[in-house]
């Protein structure tokens, strides 16, 4: 090599070494002090200019080699293969390291998210892969979300949500390529009711993204129960390391180098207890700056900490509202299962075809039972209910009692007057006492067939012997069922859903064979990976409710306060003797009277919370009242008191009257909500109300127009309700009933049901039209006429309306006279005729419509052939208007038009 030829190759190639090694610069240094090329001088002159970056200390090194000489240069040279050699080595074994470490944290994740619980058929194949065994639910997805209007218990929200979604409908696969793809970021979140599915689909979303080996997402899941166990502050980075520990060596240089390759799962926001300030809680980006948990949540869901990292929060609907609508990029909710998801969940879970055929023949066959099975956790239970032979469970008959006239008998001689005409009472209340009616029903089937038919040791009796010792088995149970009612009341009452061991200890539960087994059938046990405590909650806050309603009754029908039983007897011995002692004898001189008032206290409880916190629980007290309903639990309730549910005579009602008469004076106080004199209709179907069907009869009166409207004062949640109850009703006749847009709103999980409606002579206005919209663009609706007639829609409410009927296949008879649409609106009409095929009959008397809507009309009908009446009455048409249309009536010998000289 000629002399200086490396100094000069060292200038000639000074960009590239400056963009290729810069990076390498400390183990060049290192190379180059070894071999005595640079000094510690030359070093210290170098590195002191790393505050101008990297590449200012490569532009130095390279000027001091050129000072050094040649032999410096040719040596700097010589190693620059090697260093690559070397740093390439490393980046590979660092690589590898990552991959395996990635690789059990998937393994682990998979494990930790095994897929089991009311979701998966029952007694699957085995050769069934385990995602295979699922039952596929339904989701909605939209942009942000909006807060609700309405109060109400949230399993009144789920078939709403089938009946009024103008959402798009997508499939977990999608939610799937969302929430793993390249290009997702933010917070997406997943709004359903207890049951519907939420903690199911993240185990999916885990179990498949470990199943992905394309996936370049790396998923972390935290729960909000185990957040709630941190009481001392930590950052995000001890956090993750105390959860992950696996990831430890790791997981540094992940969140520091690419923030944007995490999926972060945070599940359970409802469950957290911790209130989050994101107006007011400091800024910090730092993963390693310790702050409170809450502080931390807030700071992750805003992006300061990790920006670029996908969120995925999931919570129940009341509690969604805890996070800003600005900060959800994409909201889901989980709708549950549609009706053909309803009965394929019943066709896998329930034996043979043909148990499985009636089982779903009996749910279908009563809408609040079909209403309450969208919810998954729900038709877990019809189906445990039901399958194992529950219209055997109902049958305790009398011959338990075989010296006492029984329940069924009583029944039986009940004068079909008191309940109005024979055919609508049949539409609400079945007369076959071998079937479930109500929701209360249904949860009493549930635990005896849990009792019956689940625990061990009583496997090897037959089906009928089972049922003869329920009374027995009954009857030992009461004790751990009352205990177990005692813990569910409390909790309701503290608004609480997760207990601990504690609280098992302190009702002493879980001592016995018979209790462990039946609580692994209705509590989910978990426990914390932080902290590894041991945690329980009910399969679905539903049994909770039920549990506790049992509980309660059953101290009010044996003449004990409810709320003693949830109080240790510590404090002042002599105060708790006195108390004792007036308790009996206020059992003695007034048992009508404090029965009542308990039942009354129960009430009570519903209506203080506007919430819809413990509607369920007052609807399982009404229905635990009706002795029929008692008698499935037949060996459980105590005898004596029963005569407090009668008045002095006997009577062949079912129900007590002072029930039905308390809640009929609810559902006339002018005070109450309409949310919650929904939730009283709900609480007379379980009290089995007789006058249900005579208010019923009184509705079809009014919309029959053989009555005038209800004084102004029309209680539209009602209709909605008494209309669910009401099968093989097809015309709808609401004209000039003062129906607004709320009452229409309120209207609306009953509106797709009807193959008629007519909403003409009232003022819904624009807001109507989109309450119409969304019945239109139901999936199942039946709408097939849709009379709008003198309804204020304007050409905004015909723009609602037209975009609803480009989805919609159902409608052909649209009439709209008298709307004032214009030529705007007609204009909207033509653009919808060019494409929608199913309309055959529009009318559009008096919409100030002239010859300019006209032509639009016209030029559209050269494109559609399926309409067959076009009504333009008293419109605004000129006389060369007029003719145009009747020429253009002559080209076309199947279209109909109708216009005045």
């Amino acid at each position: 090599m000629a002399v200086g030829s490396c100094s000069v190759e060292i200038q000639e190639r000074r960009v590239e070494l400056i963009e290729n090694y810069s990076e390498h610069l400390t183990r060049l240094l290192d190379f180059l002090f070894n071999v005595g090329a640079v000094t510690e001088e030359d070093i210290s002159l170098i590195r002191g200019a790393s505050l101008k970056g990297e590449r200012e200390c490569m532009r130095v090194l390279l000027d001091v080699l050129n000072g050094r000489g040649e032999e410096s240069c040719r040596a700097f040279l010589y190693l620059l293969p090697r260093v690559q050699e070397e740093t390439a080595s490393t980046a590979k074994q660092e690589q590898n390291n990552r991959q395996d470490h990635l690789k059990k944290h998937k393994d682990i994740l998979a494990r930790q998210h095994c897929v089991v619980d009311y979701l998966c058929i029952r007694g699957q194949n085995s050769g069934q892969t385990e995602i295979g065994c699922l039952t596929d639910i339904t989701f909605s997805r939209q942009n942000g979300y909006a807060l609700p209007s309405q109060c109400r218990h949230e399993a009144s929200r789920v078939g709403d949500a089938f009946r009024a979604r103008g959402d798009e409908i997508c499939v977990f696969s999608d939610m799937f390529e969302n929430l793993l793809s390249n290009q997702a970021s933010g917070v997406n979140m997943l709004s359903g009711v207890a049951g519907s599915g939420k903690t199911t689909v993240v185990r999916r979303l885990v179990r498949e993204w470990a199943a992905d080996t394309n996936s370049s997402k790396i998923v972390l899941s935290l729960s909000f129960r185990e957040l709630n166990l941190i009481t001392l502050e930590q950052s995000l980075q001890e956090l993750l390391t105390d959860h992950y520990s696996h990831l430890k060596p790791i997981l540094t240089d992940l969140l520091t180098s690419n923030p944007a390759q995490f999926l972060l799962i945070l599940d359970g926001l409802d469950e957290f207890c911790y209130h989050l300030n994101f107006e007011h809680t400091p800024k910090c980006s730092d993963p390693e700056r310790k702050q409170p948990i809450q502080a931390l949540v807030v700071n992750l869901i805003k992006g300061n900490l990790l920006p670029g990292v996908s969120i995925f929060l999931t919570s129940r609907p009341h509690a969604i509202s805890k996070v800003p609508p600005l900060l959800v990029s994409q909201f889901y909710s989980l709708l549950g299962f549609s009706v053909a998801q309803q009965k394929q969940y019943f066709e896998q879970n329930c034996g043979p075809p043909e148990a499985a055929a009636a089982v779903w023949a009996s749910v279908s066959s009563h809408k609040p039972l079909l209403l309450m099975c969208h919810i998954p956790a729900f038709c877990w239970i019809v189906s445990t209910a039901l399958h194992d032979g529950g219209s055997c469970l109902c049958l305790n008959t009398v011959s338990a009692r075989p010296g006492k006239s029984g329940l069924c008998n009583e029944e039986d001689n009940r004068p079909n007057s008191s309940l109005g005409p024979v055919e609508l009472t049949n539409t609400i209340f079945s007369q076959d006492n071998s079937k479930p009616v109500t929701i209360t029903e249904i949860y009493c089937c549930f635990v005896k067939s849990i009792l019956l038919f689940h625990v061990q040791g009583r496997t090897e009796c037959s089906h009928l012997t089972r049922l003869q010792l329920s009374p027995c088995v009954l009857g030992e149970t009461q004790p751990f069922l009352k205990s177990l009612g005692a813990m569910a009341f409390k909790g309701l009452l503290e608004r609480r859903f997760i207990f601990d061991i504690s609280d098992l200890n302190s009702f002493n539960l879980g001592s016995t064979k018979l209790s462990h087994v039946f609580l692994i059938e209705i509590f989910k046990e978990d426990r914390a990976s932080l902290t590894f405590e041991q945690g329980f909650h009910f399969i679905h806050t539903s049994v909770q409710e039920f549990l506790a309603a049992l509980y309660y009754v059953f101290q009010s029908l044996s003449g004990s306060d409810p709320f003693s039983g949830l109080k240790p007897t510590t404090g002042n011995s002599l105060q708790f003797v006195c108390k004792q002692m007036v308790s009996a004898l206020n059992k003695l001189s007034r048992p009508h009277h404090l029965f009542r008032r308990r039942i009354k206290k129960a009430l009570h409880c519903g209506e203080r919370h506007q919430s819809g916190h413990m509607d369920l629980f007052c609807r399982f007290v009404c229905g635990l009242l009706v002795p029929r309903t008692r008698q499935i639990l037949n060996g459980f309730f105590p005898d004596g008191p029963r005569t407090h549910l009668s008045p002095v005579t006997p009577s062949p009602a079912p129900t007590p009257h002072f029930l039905l008469r308390l809640l009929h004076s609810q559902l006339h106080n002018a005070t109450l909500s309409p949310e919650r004199q929904v939730n009283v209709c709900h609480c007379l179907y379980e009290a089995q109300d007789p006058g249900l069907s005579q208010r019923l009869q009184g509705w079809m009166k009014v919309l029959s127009q053989q009555t005038s409207d209800q004084s102004g004062s029309v209680n539209w949640s009602e209709l909605a309700f008494l209309l669910q109850l009401s099968p093989d009703l097809q015309f709808l006749n609401l004209d000039a009933k003062g129906l607004d847009a709320d009452g229409l709103r309120r209207l609306l999980p009953v509106l797709p049901l009807f193959s008629t409606l007519s909403v003409g002579q009232n003022p819904i206005g624009p807001e109507g039209a989109a309450v119409l919209s969304l019945a239109l663009q139901n999936p199942d609706c039946c709408i097939q006429r849709l009379w709008v007639v003198a309804t204020g829609l304007g050409c905004e409410g015909l723009k609602i309306l037209a975009a609803a009927l480009k989805e919609n296949c159902t409608v052909t008879d649209l009439r709209m006279a008298i709307n004032k649409i214009g030529d705007v609106g007609a204009g909207c009409l033509a653009e919808l005729l060019r494409t929608n095929r199913t309309l055959t009959d529009i009318r559009l008397r008096d919409n100030l419509v002239t010859d300019k809507g006209a032509d639009l009309l016209m030029a559209a009908l050269k494109e559609n052939t399926t309409l067959q009446y076009l009504w333009l009455f008293d419109n605004k048409l000129s006389k060369d208007g007029v003719k145009k249309l009747r020429e253009f009536a002559k080209s076309r010998p199947n279209l109909d038009i109708k216009v005045c000289e």
